[in-house]
């Protein structure tokens, strides 16, 4: 039975809260909160029971000391909050002797409610110690701190320094290591504990610096400060390894004078190569030691010795499905023989092609076509569309040139279900829809017709699709624009949309990239939500919601409220709610129901087949 009535009121000030889902509602959820994540920490030993450590607490992580003496625990901490996800709820990382006894208390970080609110420390412009690790070496913990002030000059530089602390770990008495005048964001030690690694910053670039341990102190570039916005410019980020206990670490060559860089190697013709280089520590020189072909995707997957000599290697193209290979002085060794569990799907035949909006930009496509395609056809397709925010067109350009890979081989998975319909006499039609502007939305609608228009004529231009059978489909943000395009534009014979969010007032503190609240932006979120524009949708439309959803935003009342003003409005329209889904479908009846909705959906309104129409019994 309820304590009492659930309580909610405002705070001090303004604090903004996105439209979480699943959030602690009373004081009977934090009591479940807190038992199903309370955890013991034990030691496993063979043949031994398990011998628990210390007191059980609401442990989100552990980490063994590699003296094996120590651990390293964070753990939640009430008070909880009704408003906030658990990410934000009170934490402390700690010490723990192996009898649980607490040694040392690191760091703790308060509530934080509202975006932008942040805990103490946490980042290079904070005061607190932060970054705490185990040093794979055994020498302690390594950690991260501002050089204190000198003096009352609030002004004055302060170096970010490298530090560490022995037992019985208080900071106050931790001993610097290294000092750099710029940021630290990351930093990686050797295994033997003789070389420092960190990512540093400045004015918005960001490099690689090395410090020879032990030596001068002085610190080497090894990769110089650079814009890592263009995919196709960036150096390659330093070879990281793991102990046997989990410890992470720079693998450095066996006579000590070289590190490595890996990197994706992206392309502008969409054919990345990645790679590998040997970095000598000295001077930031440079040797490549291995670079993926041209007509294939090689990724480099595990060294086999620390020279990189030897290495695994997955190696796939546009026809191979992907296979392990064991790399050496350039020559592949299959060791895997993996087979395709799909091949009569991921056979299709698949176009990428670009097409240009009415501003000029290049935009990117690909159609899948039918299985069973036959040169000469036209055949009916559907679109399926994501869109995405920039703030400007290169913004875009960088993105489409990492999400594109024109080697790579195309994988059947639930990632990529709406493949499904290549066995249905359908092709598929994937196409970029930028949304780009300084507050992305004010032009959202416009975007997304323009480009949907050029994409559709760039299509056409194929001969491969009869764009007088089209149909749209979208999961998600790709629901949102299903029913928006279905709102503003006639290029559709149907849509199908899942898990969407139709009205933007029920998402009033921003959503996907939006910054803004529906305050500061009224007339873009009434403008860019589809619900208010139903009276607007003469074509038919399918909607599915899983009934637990639990995505930021995507609550099922959106497709609940959705139907209900199709239904007001005389529409043809449909709304399926999957019990105890979230916001994917994972049950296989339901996925089945699901697509045997689909496929008579758009048969009946695409493709033009007289399909057998697929009501729930008591359905209304």
């Amino acid at each position: 039975m309820p304590a009492g009535p659930r309580v909610r009121s405002t705070r001090d000030g303004p604090t903004r809260t996105p439209t979480y889902p699943n959030l602690l509602e009373d004081a009977h959820d934090e009591m479940l909160f807190e038992r199903y994540t309370t955890s013991q920490i034990a030691e496993l030993a063979a043949g031994l029971a398990p011998r628990p450590i210390g007191e059980p607490g609401m442990y989100q992580s552990i980490s063994l000391s590699p003296d094996g003496r120590h651990i390293l625990a964070s753990r939640l901490e009430r008070p909880f909050s009704f408003i906030v996800a658990y990410r934000s709820f009170p934490s402390s990382t700690v010490v723990l002797d192996r009898d649980g006894a607490e040694v040392a208390t690191l760091s703790t970080s308060p509530l934080r409610e509202g975006r932008g609110s942040f805990g103490r420390g946490g980042g290079a412009g904070g005061d607190a110690a932060r970054a705490f690790a185990w040093r794979p070496d055994g020498a302690g913990l390594g950690y991260l701190a501002r050089a204190p002030r000198d003096g009352d000059d609030r002004s004055a530089p302060r170096p970010d320094r490298l530090m560490r602390v022995d037992a019985p770990f208080d900071v106050e008495d931790g001993t610097l290591v290294a000092e750099s005048e710029d940021p630290i964001g990351s930093v990686d030690y050797s295994l033997d504990g003789r070389h420092a690694f960190a990512v540093v910053s400045r004015d918005g670039e960001s490099g690689l610096a090395h410090w020879a341990l032990g030596g001068s102190g002085d610190r080497t570039m090894i990769v110089d400060f650079h814009d890592t916005d263009d995919p196709t410019a960036v150096p390659g980020a330093l070879y990281t390894a793991r102990t046997a206990n989990g410890l992470t670490y720079a693998l450095v060559s066996s006579n000590g004078r070289s590190a490595y860089l890996q990197g994706d190697g992206y392309k502008a013709d969409f054919k990345p190569q990645p790679f590998v280089d040997r970095v000598t520590l000295s001077n930031g020189e440079t040797t490549r030691l291995f670079e993926g072909a041209t007509d294939s995707f090689d990724q480099p997957l595990l060294p086999l010795d620390s020279d990189f000599s030897r290495m695994i290697v997955s190696r796939e193209s546009v026809t191979d499905f992907p296979d392990s290979y064991v790399w050496q002085n350039g020559s592949f060794d299959n060791h895997t023989h993996n087979v395709d569990p799909f091949p009569a799907v991921t056979a299709a035949r698949r176009i990428d092609f670009e097409f240009a909006r009415r501003d000029g930009l290049p935009v990117q496509g690909r159609v899948s076509l039918p299985t069973d395609y036959v040169d000469g056809q036209m055949v009916p397709a559907i679109f399926w569309t994501y869109p995405r925010e920039y703030e400007v067109a290169d913004d875009y350009l960088d993105a489409a040139v990492q999400a594109r890979n024109k080697n790579a081989f195309t994988h059947m998975s639930w990632l990529r279900w709406s493949d499904i319909w290549l066995t249905q006499g359908y092709a598929l039609v994937y196409p970029d829809i930028p949304v780009i502007g300084e507050n992305y939305n004010d032009t959202y609608i416009a975007s997304l017709v323009d480009a949907m228009y050029a994409a559709i004529r760039g299509v056409d231009g194929l001969d491969v699709i009869d764009i007088d059978r089209i149909g749209h489909g979208g999961h998600s943000y790709g629901a949102f624009a299903t029913a928006n395009i279905l709102a503003n534009a006639p290029f559709f014979k149907a849509g199908i949309a899942g898990d969407g969010a139709y009205n933007r007032s029920l998402t009033p503190d921003g959503f996907q990239a939006e910054r803004r609240s529906i305050w500061e932006a009224p007339s873009t979120y009434i403008e860019m939500s589809p619900f208010f524009k139903a009276d607007q949708i003469d074509t038919p439309l399918l909607m599915y919601h899983g009934g637990d959803d639990n995505n930021t935003g995507t609550f099922p009342i959106q497709s609940r409220r959705m139907i209900s003003a199709l239904t007001i409005l005389g529409k043809e329209a449909v709304l399926y709610e999957y019990p105890y889904e979230s916001h994917t479908p994972r049950a296989i009846e339901n996925k089945l129901d699901m697509w045997a909705r689909f496929i008579g959906w758009f048969d009946e309104h695409v493709k033009g087949t007289e399909a057998d129409r697929v009501i729930s019994e008591g359905g209304h």
